[in-house]
């Protein structure tokens, strides 16, 4: 038997230097407190000091979504793979509850007014709403033919209104669960909208640069003139608009009862760009949309004031058109002004960034502030997340009339604005270095916290990046060819190397003794430099000199030195790698088989193999004697961008623009493990002197730290798993069908996932084993065997084993589950929740199923004769049973009742006293 190598698994650590994602959201908590989206975590910030105060953790996928509840204590995450999380902050477990339904990314999410009820809407196009007390999907809504965009509901919650990128706005009735009513006025994709003043006004952003403004009129609020509300008429058609006008005819539109929708006008934004979001301050002042790299501030009047600018603008037209006949006009004038949107809101400010970056998502604080010297000042605070990766907070100060904007703090020092090209080790194992556009980072490898940013104004680009020996100093290679030399201990650029290449530098490697490094660029050359020391005046300061270079056939892409020092591998645009003699600088072999660029290259560390990575997906394992091709593997989706040696073993890493970081066997050729966290390309790679930490940089903005444990990987094991998960995938992907369902505009809330399989799968072996029992237990000749699950029902009946496996199922999946069981477990299900019912075990649970059963298979139980007699013992059953639970609520209500009122008449009597003693 041949001896077997122990392979030992990497797992995800800690992400550093993302401070939001691009396409994430942001909220306020409070004035100085923000939750914001950090790749697949929500963290909450202190914008003050920058630290983060709070965490939402534990999915694996991309947070797409976020949402607090009004009175922030619970907060709701969507994900990219269809699920939504909902977590109590205030618990110190973090107990979270898991929605499944959507069967692509969760786009947005809205809790309803009183926080019991929750809705999803997801890129496919559907609209799911939560029960968040019995932690299940209520019905889903096949609302639109494109991702729904935002959702709201209506300040009695009886209704939601949703947008969608198919144009459209919809307003839904929960009470229905129908579609009443369809705005179809936009003729762009639908971002955002606003509902304003008691659900009065809608405003609607698109990618139009105008925003469309419109009245609602619901019949069932408003049905008396109270002086501030629109009266209705005696025919109930025509209807008041907020000032003066008519409202649009709706008696036959679209047969809708509920509400009248009327355009008011349409206002220009100055933000260029798609309308993303908006969003209202908490009095109902200021309405902010975002739009490009900027943001359009919009000041929404009061009822009174809106009237007051009404009896102005009235003035100064009659005054324009002052003749004779003005009295005849007057009427008209009226008219004319009460249809100007502006008498209802009106830009007055506006916010653009200063480095160019677009707004993704703003957020306004809770409440304001009020100036304490005298004057009428009044202030606004809003945080917005920028595409750069950092967060601002913007203050709105009104004074008077007059509106200004600028911001006030800024958390861009927790990460780089760009995506991360470059990353580097230090030799301890400490540290490790970061380099993007603007600048370079260093980093506490085990704080992950940044300690010293590197920057300069001629430094753009950054590609490459190095430690010199000793960790002392920091060499950085840029996209225009130029190198930089800096001091960390003093954080002082120390040279500028202006004619290091002509073009950019695509990597620098050191030499195996430390005292030089070797860099190569698109010029087609390869530069040996060497470190020296200079005096400048009393002291003594490193510097690089050239020594060498080799011209290429074409231009380098990567580089890589061999540990023994006597090879130079470097990877070229023409599809080849060359080996190179270090000393003598002559050509050795060359690397032929790639189809497209060679991107990146490495050495092992006995110096005998070489690794290619190519645009074509592929990895080539190479000898490096002479340059035979020992394997090529098919390692990525999509463009494999690094490849790396281990330290101490043939084993390498490859990493692609598919997100994903696998491990290999140089020898063997297996595929050992596969690390899939990232969301975008993987540009970087590198790892610590031991081996035992990796690090990688993503387009995703992370930074993430890999670290080695002591557990084994089986590689048949891991075949195996990989099998069953494309097997559970196939079977998740095909859809249950339920029995007479008809309307096509409502469907069930749960998706089937492989948690809902394994729980009817759960309910079914349940059914079996109770079946076997009872069979066994009416044959006298057959020795009866216990199951081991039903020996715990050995002073309890049995059939609370089915109710006790039903309600393991968690409830959000309940209904699915319910509805795998085939038709023949149905009796079984009956005949044991009706004993259930009849001892008072879990009665409601019980109740709910059997509700559920029947409906799901009321056909075939109108036809099946044995279920008659099952079904009238239910029916009493269920009525004694839900009756005897309502009872004990009941009493149990009142005497809690009775104890407020005690407690409430001992403290007023407490307090009478004490103010008596006064």
């Amino acid at each position: 038997m041949g001896l077997t190598k122990d392979y030992l698994r990497y797992q995800y650590d800690a992400t550093c230097n993302i401070v939001g994602s691009q396409n994430g959201a942001i909220q306020s908590v409070s004035k100085d407190v923000l939750a914001v989206i950090a790749a697949e975590n929500v963290n909450f910030l202190n914008i003050r000091t920058g630290e983060r105060v709070g965490q939402v953790e534990g999915s694996t996928k991309m947070a797409t979504c976020i949402k607090l509840s009004k009175d922030k204590a619970t907060v709701a995450v969507g994900y990219d793979d269809g699920e939504v999380r909902v977590i109590k902050r205030e618990q110190e477990d973090n107990s979270e509850v898991v929605l499944s339904g959507h069967k692509t990314g969760v786009n947005c999410l809205q809790f309803s007014n009183d926080g019991l009820t929750l809705a999803s809407g997801g890129k496919d196009g559907t609209i799911i709403l939560w029960d968040l007390v019995n932690e299940s999907g209520m019905f889903r809504l096949k609302a639109h033919k494109a991702s729904v965009t935002q959702l709201q509901f209506t300040e009695d919650d009886q209704h939601l209104i949703s947008s969608s990128k198919d144009t459209f706005i919809k307003f839904w009735s929960l009470e229905s669960q129908s579609c009443f009513y369809t705005l179809t006025d936009c003729r762009s994709e639908v971002y955002s909208f606003a509902l304003l003043r008691n659900d009065r006004l809608l405003v609607v952003g698109s990618a139009e640069i105008e925003l469309r403004v419109f009245e609602l009129l619901w019949k069932n609020r408003y049905g008396a003139t109270d002086g501030s509300q629109p009266a209705a008429e005696e025919n109930g058609n025509a209807k008041r608009g907020l000032f003066a006008g008519e409202m649009a005819e709706t008696s036959d539109d679209l047969g809708n009862i509920i509400m009248d929708c009327k355009k008011r006008g349409t206002l220009l934004r100055q933000a260029s760009g798609r309308a993303l979001q908006m969003c209202c301050s908490s009095d109902e002042k200021l309405l902010c949309c975002i739009g490009g790299q900027a943001v359009d501030v919009f000041r929404i009047y009061t009822e009174e004031e809106s009237a007051k600018r009404m009896v102005s603008k009235t003035k100064r037209t009659a005054k324009r058109k002052a003749n004779d006949r003005l009295e005849d006009e007057m009427e008209r004038i009226y008219e004319e002004v009460a249809k100007d949107v502006t008498l209802l809101l009106s830009r007055v400010a506006g916010y653009e960034t200063a480095d160019r970056s677009k707004v993704k998502w703003i957020d306004f604080c809770p409440g304001r502030s009020v100036a304490t010297d005298g004057s009428e000042a009044i202030s606004y605070r809003l945080f917005a997340l920028m595409s750069n990766n950092s967060v601002h907070g913007i203050s709105v100060e009104q004074t008077g009339n007059d509106f200004a904007c600028h911001d006030v703090i800024n958390l861009d020092k927790n990460g780089h604005r760009s995506d991360v090209r470059a990353l580097a080790m230090a030799s301890s194992g400490q540290a490790f270095a970061s380099g993007s556009t603007e600048s370079a980072i260093i980093w506490n490898l085990h704080s992950f916290k940044a300690t010293q940013m590197l920057s300069d104004p001629e430094m753009r680009d950054i590609t490459t990046a190095l430690f010199v020996t000793g960790d002392r100093h920091l060499l950085l290679g840029t996209k225009s060819g130029k190198i930089f030399l800096f001091d960390i201990a003093t954080n002082v650029l120390q040279e500028t190397i202006s004619d290091a290449h002509e073009t950019a530098i695509y990597g620098m490697v050191p030499y195996p003794d430390k005292k030089g490094f070797a860099s190569v660029s698109a010029d087609k050359k390869v530069s040996f430099w060497v470190f020296d020391l200079v005096s400048t005046g009393t002291q003594k300061r490193l510097t690089i000199l050239k020594k060498r270079q080799l011209l290429l056939p074409d231009e380098g892409t990567s580089l890589q030195i061999s540990p023994d020092g006597k090879f130079l591998a470097v990877g070229l645009l023409d599809n080849t790698a060359r080996i190179y003699f270090m000393d003598t600088l002559k050509h050795l072999s060359t690397l032929y088989g790639h189809s497209l660029p060679v991107t990146c290259i490495d050495i092992s560390h006995d110096s005998k193999l070489v690794i290619t990575g190519s645009a074509d997906k592929s990895v080539k394992i190479w000898g490096i004697d002479f340059g035979d091709c020992h394997r090529s593997l098919h390692a990525h989706e999509d463009t494999v961008t690094c490849v790396m040696f281990d330290k101490k073993e043939n084993l390498f890493w490859s990493a692609g623009k598919d997100g994903k970081i696998k491990q290999w066997d140089a020898v063997k050729f297996d595929r050992i493990q596969v690390l899939s966290r990232h969301s975008g390309e993987v540009l970087a790679l590198t790892q610590t002197p031991n081996s035992k930490s990796i690090l990688s940089s993503s387009h995703d903005k992370t930074i993430r730290v890999w670290e080695l444990t002591e557990q084994i990987i089986v590689l048949q094991e891991e075949e195996e798993i990989e099998r069953e998960e494309e097997y559970e995938a196939k079977l998740v992907e095909m859809d249950d069908v339920v029995p007479g369902e008809t309307n096509h505009e409502v469907e069930l809330a749960a998706k089937k996932t492989v948690d809902t399989v394994r729980s009817a799968e759960n309910i079914i072996d349940a059914i079996d084993i109770l079946r076997e029992y009872q069979l066994n237990q009416g044959n006298d000749e057959v020795r009866v065997t216990v199951h081991p699950l039903l020996k715990l029902y050995a002073d309890k009946p049995k059939e609370h084993f089915i109710l006790d496996t039903i309600q393991k199922v968690k409830p959000s999946h309940l209904e699915k589950s319910l509805l795998m069981v085939p038709f023949s477990y149905v009796t079984d299900i009956f005949n044991a929740l009706s004993v259930c019912i009849k001892k008072q075990y879990r009665a409601e649970l019980a109740c709910r199923t059997i509700l559920y059963l029947v409906k799901v298979h009321h056909p075939l139980i109108e036809s099946s004769v044995d279920l008659i007699p099952v079904l009238d013992q239910l029916t009493s059953t269920s009525v004694k049973g839900l009756t005897a639970i309502k009872d004990i609520w009941g009493f149990n209500l009142m005497g809690l009742r009775m104890l407020y009122r005690h407690i409430e008449s001992e403290t007023e009597a407490k307090l009478f006293k004490e103010f008596a003693n006064l």
